[in-house]
């Protein structure tokens, strides 16, 4: 009896929710002495206390004083048996007594188990509490928003533009659970957090689930993508004008890369304008946080045309960080040249990856000496003498082609951006495909669905409400000062749709 007591202190969730949780930022974290469950006396180790999204996550710390308590992931460093609380379901209560300490006490609103811990400090319990009070705050539902228009839609779901109740604008991407993978869903909310506020990186304001459907919330973008840009431009860009687009994209992938993120699905899609032209790099769902720089991994997914070498041939080794730079020399070449290195409009996939293995890109005389060599060494086969597999990011940085460039006036967004994204008009939308802003983009009915797929327990701590996010920096309608998002949007090339096998 005792151990159901105990067991029904920790929240009902399941093992692929635990990676989730566990993969995602901490927003605390100390050692606090906790009280034993069977016996009421303190425990002689410390406990290892963090805060992940919405949930309480605590294992017993390591005795050895140099042992890390976690992994650069933030995650427990070894096969610690460590346990969840959701702390949206709690009731937390300090306890003032000089003979225990400062003591609080979390018992979970169903189940008779409670948690005592106690801080080193006044200061420490407070910064607990604080941080526990952030993320017990109300988290959006779909009746919190009136929908526009539809903005973007693919094998993932649907990207709906909507404003909330204070006519601010977001990018609401609608996802069903039972449509995409649960490891696609968690790991674009999982790196979106990862990435916070960015000045080139889409991040995330809310997250949460409802009925069937998990969506993912974040400011709208109004300037569209780089491909229906590249479209109302001839098909492709000047090379100044590709070397502004790259030295933001170049920003952003630096970012990411620091945190160990390889983002797999760069292509002109994926890559947004705000309402000034400058770029959010999209679209994190095929993306993957290695354990470190060096670290490799072997699933083959992507968009055909821009897949590299080492993942088309499903190598031992696997892939890493350099999946990027070569995504990024495909990337450049497509906007200078209108299409990607290796691609050919209705080849079959056998024949595109044969292209990929073992042909070379075909240049043109218009592209200068500088530019072209940025490509052939961004687009070398071998991933081991790819131009950035010494020093990563900073060496396509020190490149000859991006000599000159000032890269703090970049990351400040100083640089006049080449193409002033046309005004977005009374809906929104003039910059994005009417194939799509014509179609319906009511988000399904709450009510309706109710009962028709628990999420509870497979997408424990997906709720996410930025704590930074204040209503003065969201654009309203009223000022007619936008934001940004939306994912991946047009597949209207074969070579556009991305895949995962």
């Amino acid at each position: 009896m005792v151990l159901n007591v105990f067991r029904k202190t920790e929240a009902d969730v399941s093992d692929e929710a635990k990676a989730f949780i566990n993969s995602l930022p901490s927003t605390f974290m100390n050692l606090f002495r906790k009280k034993r469950n069977l016996i009421p006396v303190w425990s002689s180790s410390k406990y290892c206390v963090m805060i992940k999204a919405t949930f309480l996550v605590y294992y017993r710390a390591s005795k050895e004083p140099h042992q890390p308590a976690t992994s650069t992931n933030g995650q427990a460093s070894d096969d610690r048996h460590y346990k969840f609380i959701n702390l949206r379901h709690c009731h937390i209560k300090i306890v003032d007594d000089d003979n225990l300490g400062n003591v609080f006490v979390i018992t979970p609103e169903q189940g008779r188990g409670s948690v005592t811990f106690a801080a080193d400090s006044e200061k420490d319990r407070a910064k607990f509490i604080t941080h526990a009070n952030n993320v017990q705050r109300d988290v959006p539902r779909p009746t919190d928003f009136q929908t526009l228009k539809l903005i973007g839609k693919g094998h993932y779901g649907r990207v709906i533009l909507a404003k909330d109740n204070h006519s601010q604008l977001f990018a609401i991407k609608e996802m069903k659970a039972g449509q995409v993978k649960h490891k696609v869903i968690h790991t674009e909310r999982m790196v979106m957090e990862w990435v916070g506020d960015h000045p080139f990186v889409l991040g995330l304001d809310y997250a949460f689930s409802s009925g069937r459907s998990l969506y993912l919330i974040s400011k709208f973008m109004p300037g569209g993508d780089l491909f229906l840009h590249m479209q109302n431009h001839g098909g492709s860009f000047p090379e100044a004008v590709v070397k502004f687009y790259a030295s933001e994209i170049v920003v952003a992938l630096a970012h990411l890369h620091t945190m160990h993120i390889l983002h797999r699905d760069i292509k002109p899609e994926n890559v947004l304008l705000d309402v000034d032209g400058h770029v959010k790099l999209a679209d994190m769902g095929l993306s993957k946080r290695l354990e470190s720089k060096h670290s490799r991994t072997k699933t083959m997914c992507g968009t055909d045309a821009y897949l590299p070498p080492e993942m088309v041939s499903r190598t031992l080794q696997g892939h890493g960080l350099q999946v990027d730079m070569w995504q990024l020399g495909c990337l450049l070449y497509e906007l200078r040249s209108g299409y990607p290195p290796f691609y050919l409009p209705q080849s079959k996939q056998k024949h595109t990856h044969q292209r990929i293995l073992f042909q070379s890109p075909k240049f043109t005389s218009t592209m200068t000496p500088e530019f072209l060599d940025l490509l052939t060494t961004l687009l070398e086969k071998d991933p081991s003498r790819r131009l950035g597999h010494l020093n990563g990011i900073a060496d396509v940085k020190d490149h000859a082609w991006f000599r000159g460039t000032n890269w703090d006036s970049v990351r400040k967004k100083e640089l006049v951006p080449p193409i002033l994204p046309k005004p977005a008009g009374d809906d929104w939308v003039n910059n994005f495909d009417p194939q799509f802003t014509e179609q319906p983009h009511a988000l399904d009915d709450e009510k309706l669905l109710e009962g028709t797929l628990n999420l509870a327990k497979e997408f424990a701590g997906f709720d996410y409400v930025r704590q930074t996010l204040r209503p003065s920096t969201t654009p309203t309608l009223q000022n007619r000062e936008p934001a940004i998002d939306h994912s991946s949007t047009t597949t209207l090339e074969p070579h556009m749709v991305s895949l995962q096998l």
